[in-house]
């Protein structure tokens, strides 16, 4: 009959052969995506330009919304202000995995450009602007890094509110004429992304 002494070593050796082996395989150490990963991706940048369109990133106060989405710190400078009719964002094609990134494209319907020192600028025809968002990962979480156009892009509506509010608001006579100027164009143009 067996002793204790006898099984000891043998219930040693079955609890530590897992870990042995285990050690005898290499851990992967990068990231492998899976099949979530595109709608979690576009979800993202998809959010993002929700926000933007809505005229978050005009708003001091609403960059909270931004951080959880991207790895600014804080809302990027901008000199002018692009006024959209609508936008889609692709679904992302298969990422560098080495690299741990992907690229997503947003196509937005440009009605016109709002220059801060000079004023609006109207778009002769609607037109096509694509713009490019690279999402990384860090420490296991998705976020947009960069962006090839940082500008707000905002809807018609977001736009004519936040041109009442500065024109409402400026003391600056000049910078008030370009309110009402942008104002008075933005009215007559029409918000339809499918207007000649």
């Amino acid at each position: 009959m067996l002793s204790f002494r006898h099984i000891l070593p043998a219930i040693a050796l079955l609890l530590g052969a897992p870990s042995f082996l285990l050690a005898q395989f290499p851990v992967p150490t990068t990231h492998e995506p899976d099949n979530t990963e595109p709608a979690q991706i576009h979800e993202l940048v998809s959010k993002y330009c929700r926000l933007d369109y809505e005229g978050a990133r005009l708003d001091p106060q609403a960059w909270s919304k931004f951080e959880p989405i991207a790895w600014w710190k804080s809302n990027p400078n901008y000199t002018q202000i692009d006024v959209v009719a609508r936008y889609s964002v692709d679904m992302p094609p298969a990422p560098d995995t080495a690299k741990g990134k992907y690229v997503v494209t947003v196509h937005y319907r440009l009605l016109g450009t709002f220059d801060l020192t000079t004023g609006y600028v109207r778009e002769p025809e609607v037109s096509n602007q694509n713009v490019d968002f690279l999402v990384t990962m860090e420490n296991l979480e998705w976020r947009i890094a960069d962006a090839e156009n940082t500008s707000p892009h905002l809807s018609r509506a977001a736009m004519l509110k936040w041109l009442n509010q500065q024109t409402s608001t400026t003391q600056d006579q000049s910078a008030k004429a370009r309110y009402q100027d942008a104002l008075k164009q933005l009215q007559a143009q029409s918000a339809s992304p499918f207007a000649k």
